[in-house]
């Protein structure tokens, strides 16, 4: 009781969760009074059996320093070992920046998903549509001549929920690399040392000394290690060179697009019947004497002639145009294009189911890597007692 409450003293002596550093070494000295306080109480009254507690606390504390300092010099030569590795002395930095140009990877072919499947279905759904009044009756066309190349979009659909999951898993995994980056050396690792100084606590040390060495150096070794794999083969890169190839080219609609893009083409056809002879006519007003004759005798002719036969040409127009189209895919030209999506699409596809089974071997190899480290460590140590629990919790 009197070991806990001088632990709990020193304890609140330090600013909580950045001073825990400077905290192992007093514990250190208090343990060791009160180790020295036992075995002068036990040579005192003369008890065999706390003398032998009091030289095993002995062995097990100056065990504890040497674990201590063994993992702190561990931690001073892993940059060593990391450049000769990588190159970069900040392994847990370089492991980062590996996750970085993993995810850059599956964000540049999600992009590359993305518009794929957006030429493709503004493709599918063009569904052109056109009335065409002659005064008393109307001719009206309609079509779908390529929605069945929609079929395609269900593959495009399930790469990107496999590479959506990949994405999100790989940000769980940096993000857990950024906390254990700032957790374990200043907060978790002392305190596992505290706990491994203290007697009846050590094994709860131990594991949780394991657990934060496979945090802060197994799994950045583990990215790092995985990645070097990837210059062993050929990493899949999904790309669509010929993006091109995906548009229908519709070239009724090119050649459609001048006229519907005019505001003055726009401004006449918004226009009804008698605001159309309005506005033509209204000039006629300034003429004096004649001018409202004349103006009285230009309303009815553009109004009922001129305005209907503006009407006609344009949507007579329009229609030569879609039922040219139309008739252009009915020849077999919409089986060229949906060639040339499924030669477009195929090779892209077949990188995207790569990088992601990719991505899960990946992980897979990151996991049991880290795990077996933990489970090693905390077997060496004498922690492995508590490591079944924190297996089922992985």
């Amino acid at each position: 009781m009197l070991l806990l409450l001088l632990i709990f003293s020193a304890a609140f002596a330090v600013e909580p969760l950045k001073d825990v550093v400077y905290l192992v070494p007093p514990v250190a000295i208090i343990v060791v009074i009160m180790i020295a306080v036992a075995n002068m109480m036990a040579t005192a009254i003369g008890d065999p059996r706390m003398q032998a507690w009091a030289r095993t606390e002995v062995r097990e504390l100056v065990a504890a320093v040497l674990l201590v300092s063994i993992i702190s010099a561990a931690f001073i030569g892993s940059t060593g070992v990391s450049a000769a590795l990588t190159g970069e002395e900040d392994y847990v930095g370089t492991s980062l920046n590996k996750i970085d140009g993993w995810i850059d990877n599956y964000d540049s072919a999600f992009q590359y998903l993305v518009r794929a499947a957006t030429r493709i279905r503004a493709s599918a759904t063009y569904s052109p549509y056109i009335n065409v009044p002659l005064w008393w009756v109307s001719l009206s066309y309609s079509g779908n001549p390529i929605g069945g190349v929609a079929i395609m979009l269900i593959s495009l659909n399930i790469a990107a929920q496999g590479l959506t999951n990949v994405v999100f898993l790989y940000e769980a995994v940096r993000m857990l690399v950024l906390y254990l980056k700032v957790v374990v050396p200043e907060t978790l690792l002392p305190i596992a040392f505290i706990i491994r100084l203290i007697p009846f606590t050590r094994k709860i040390g131990n594991t949780l000394i394991a657990l934060s060495l496979a945090g802060i150096v197994f799994l950045p070794f583990a990215i790092l290690l995985a990645d070097a794999f990837h210059g062993m083969i050929d990493f899949p890169e999904p790309t669509i060179s010929n993006m091109d190839a995906l548009h229908a080219d519709p070239w009724a609609m090119a050649l459609a697009e001048p006229l519907c893009e005019s505001e003055t083409v726009r401004t006449i056809l918004s226009l009804t019947d008698p605001l159309f002879a309005i506005v033509v006519c209204l000039p006629l007003l300034l003429i004096p004497v004649v001018g409202v004759g004349l103006f009285n005798a230009c309303k009815p002719v553009i109004e009922y002639v001129i305005y209907p036969i503006l009407q006609l040409v344009f949507q007579l127009v329009m229609a030569v145009l879609l039922i040219a189209w139309s008739a252009y895919f009915a020849a077999g030209g919409g089986e060229d294009y949906a060639k040339d999506v499924f030669d477009t699409i195929y090779p892209f596809l077949q990188d995207i189911n790569n990088l992601v089974l990719m991505g899960y071997l990946d992980f897979i190899l990151i996991v049991l890597i880290t795990v077996s480290g933990a489970k090693s460590l905390s077997s060496a140590l004498g922690g492995e007692w508590y490591m079944a629990g924190i297996q089922r919790l992985i």
